[in-house]
């Protein structure tokens, strides 16, 4: 997931940014940084990239790409690749397409600060600075979501459910969706001092786990709590929690479920493998600072290594680790210079170090190199880690990535679409009926908020 937007620089201190951010009161809605930016007037055309056949440095030929949308800056667009198809979202709404200028369905509303997830087939869309999340399968709109207070963070796990994290005055809330929109469990921290950072569901549907930091003592605590979802497997637990994780002077604002079920948690100092019974399975130590880290692909923990922690050996600034489920190093790219970018999937890593981006593969092995000519905002990877969509503030192209490029993009003019699309509808649009859509979140029996009780997760 994770997580917040992609391609701008982040700061080296990631953990002492996240810890400063949450005691003024920003907790975690940047966490899950899976973003996506897009959106626009749609038109084919031709371009041509320098590029060659192997990545050797110094020598560009040409190659030529195949679609492209052109993009208002305005719309806050944000896309999510799902092979050939893409999810396109600005704040006029979403859009669904099978490919570029084949749209399949479009939702449209009004969001002032988008942010975009996905999860396996499904898509959450949330305003940042509203109270609204919006839920998409292939077919469209599934559910939406309404919280009473500012939304902060929110994840999906592979079957379109739904966490959600809302601050509301002092208190935040957690609760958890089904696929229909059914609200089936709901938390209320209310302890001074405690913020919720991070949440997550598991794919097999039966808990939820919540990252807290605890500023109440001294020293910072980082603990990791994990919930039953369901009522027959809660009833003989309070407040539904069957297991803790606590580290001690540690901050832990990342955490998510990988393939197999364990829950991979990333601190300010390590990495850990927590089982789905809740007990800590490994630990692997960083001697690095965290530039950026990513859990969208659930087989690995992909990090890129910021500045050497002190005292310790460390490895070169600009590094690439790849951290298995069952916490071993199963790759590695040794890097120069600070990542200001990086987008893992499942068939391979993109990293970018100022103007520079590079394709690696899972094996840690070197696919392609791009030397921007202008900003980037994304490149996500489509059907394979060099067919990708790239994208800078006014375009998003559909090329394929080889060797060593760079990109010169010619249009054509005999191309032009007839009707203009930014970050909302043409004249000629019209909304697609969208399925299994509720009137309201329909609460279940047994669940209702009267019935949630405070929790409190000091010791």
């Amino acid at each position: 997931m994770q997580k917040e937007g992609k391609g701008r620089k982040p700061n080296k201190g990631l953990i002492s940014l996240l810890f400063l951010l949450t005691v003024v009161g920003a907790a975690a809605g940047f966490i899950y940084m899976d973003t996506f930016y897009g959106g626009g007037k749609l038109q084919g055309y031709f371009s041509t990239v320098l590029q060659k056949d192997g990545p050797r440095e110094g020598e560009e030929s040409p190659v030529s790409s195949q679609e492209k949308m052109v993009i208002d800056e305005s719309s806050h667009s944000k896309f999510a690749a799902f092979e050939e198809r893409f999810l396109l979202c600005t704040k006029d709404g979403v859009k669904f397409f099978n490919g570029m200028g084949d749209r399949k369905w479009n939702d449209t509303f009004n969001m002032t600060t988008p942010q975009l997830i996905f999860e396996g087939e499904y898509a959450a869309v949330g305003d940042m600075s509203g109270k609204t999340i919006h839920v998409y399968g292939e077919n469209g709109l599934l559910y939406k979501v309404q919280t009473e207070g500012e939304l902060m963070q929110f994840a999906l796990n592979m079957n379109g459910y739904l966490s959600v994290i809302s601050k509301e005055n002092s208190a935040y809330r957690i609760q958890i969706y089904n696929t229909s929109g059914t609200l089936l469990k709901g938390r209320i921290e209310e302890s001074a001092g405690v913020f919720p950072l991070s949440s997550d569901i598991s794919d097999d549907n039966k808990s939820f786990v919540v990252s807290y930091m605890d500023t109440s003592d001294v020293e910072p605590v980082g603990r990791v709590l994990f919930f039953y979802i369901n009522p027959e497997d809660s009833e003989n637990y309070t407040d539904s929690m069957f297991a803790a994780v606590e580290k001690n002077g540690e901050i832990v604002p990342i955490i998510g479920f990988m393939q197999g079920g364990v829950l991979a948690v990333i601190s300010d100092k390590m990495v850990y493998g927590i089982s789905a019974a809740g007990q800590e399975a490994w630990g692997y130590p960083l001697d690095n600072m965290v530039q950026q880290a990513s859990l969208a692909n659930k087989d690995y923990v992909v990090l890129a290594l910021g500045d050497v922690i002190t005292n310790k050996e460390g490895r070169a600034e600009g590094s690439v680790l790849w951290i298995n489920k069952s916490g071993e190093e199963s790759a590695y790219y040794e890097g120069e210079g600070e990542v200001e970018y990086l987008q893992a999937s499942e068939h391979g890593v993109v990293i970018g170090v100022d103007k520079m981006y590079l394709g690696l593969r899972h094996s840690g092995k070197l696919a392609w190199s791009y030397r921007a000519t202008s900003d980037v905002r994304d490149i996500l990877p489509m059907e394979s880690l060099e067919q990708v969509m790239l994208v800078t503030k006014n375009e998003a192209i559909i090329t394929q990535m080889k060797g060593s490029q760079k990109a010169k993009p010619i249009v054509s003019d005999e191309t032009e679409p007839k009707h203009e699309v930014v970050g909302g509808k043409a004249e000629t649009e019209t909304n697609l009926p969208l399925s299994n859509v509720p009137a309201e979140p329909v609460e279940e029996d047994g669940n209702t908020e009267e019935k949630q009780k405070k929790a409190s997760i000091a010791e």
